[in-house]
């Protein structure tokens, strides 16, 4: 079958099959609110087309991204493996179809199968990687180099050059007020790289974006790729 989420695609058969009977296609809706902090995980969500937005929030209602989610991982799947409870508020930042598992149905098929518990935690390193690159970038670099990166994140993500995102999750993602989103994108947009309208942005220049982003989306770019080859790589090993 093919299930169109790369932590789905990794499984072995028989992990696939334990989970299947679980699994349901869901529609997910922009701004929806999966999980709260203090909050326990009751389900794994795994993205299709949609993208989820993991934030911290502080006591003033300030939000912050830390990282977003799309059809390479899952939100949720660390919690199958230790404590069920949320640190943070996950969000639908862009909507779209998304597969639902109970988490208790992952945690247990985790205990019945290494394998599924090692692709488990390779797709959880990446998330953290993603997480700590994400914050020394959101400290060292300019707004400009961080929205190109994360465009380009999300263009990955999307498999579209059309991108439906608010300023508001804009500046949420870049930790700045409206008005920056509105002078940073519209100066992207003037160099011809991009077309920005109310709550759609259009990838006009990839390779331009690629100049102008920071060191940080190649860094998570490969360190996606090496930790989840080595999931795919698990996916084949024998069983011990």
């Amino acid at each position: 079958m093919a299930w169109d989420n790369h932590f789905l695609g990794s499984l072995s058969a028989a992990d696939a099959a334990r989970l299947e009977p679980d699994l349901r296609e869901i529609e997910l809706q922009r701004n929806q609110v999966l999980d709260e902090a203090g909050r326990a995980v009751t389900f794994v969500y795994l993205p299709v087309d949609c993208i989820l937005s993991v934030l911290t929030v502080m006591k003033d209602g300030a939000q912050v991204e830390s990282r977003t989610i799309g059809h390479e991982s899952g939100y949720g799947l660390l919690q199958a493996l230790g404590s069920p409870m949320s640190y943070e508020r996950t969000i639908v930042q862009v909507p779209g179809r998304c597969w639902r598992l109970p988490l208790e149905a992952l945690r247990r098929a985790a205990a019945e199968s290494l394998k599924l518990r090692e692709i488990i935690v390779r797709h959880a390193q990446a998330s953290l990687l993603q997480a700590a690159q994400s914050t020394a970038c959101n400290t060292l670099h300019r707004a400009e180099q961080r929205l190109c990166r994360w465009l380009l994140l999300s263009q990955d993500r999307l498999r579209s050059d059309v991108l439906p995102l608010t300023q508001e999750h804009l500046a949420i993602m870049l930790g700045v007020q409206r008005t920056t989103v509105t002078a940073t994108a519209s100066n992207l947009q003037e160099r011809g790289m991009i077309a920005y309208s109310r709550g759609r942005i259009r990838i006009l220049d990839r390779p331009a974006l690629e100049r102008c982003a920071c060191e940080c989306y190649q860094a998570i770019e490969r360190g996606a790729a090496l930790m989840l080859g080595e999931a795919d790589a698990a996916k084949r090993e024998p069983a011990a």
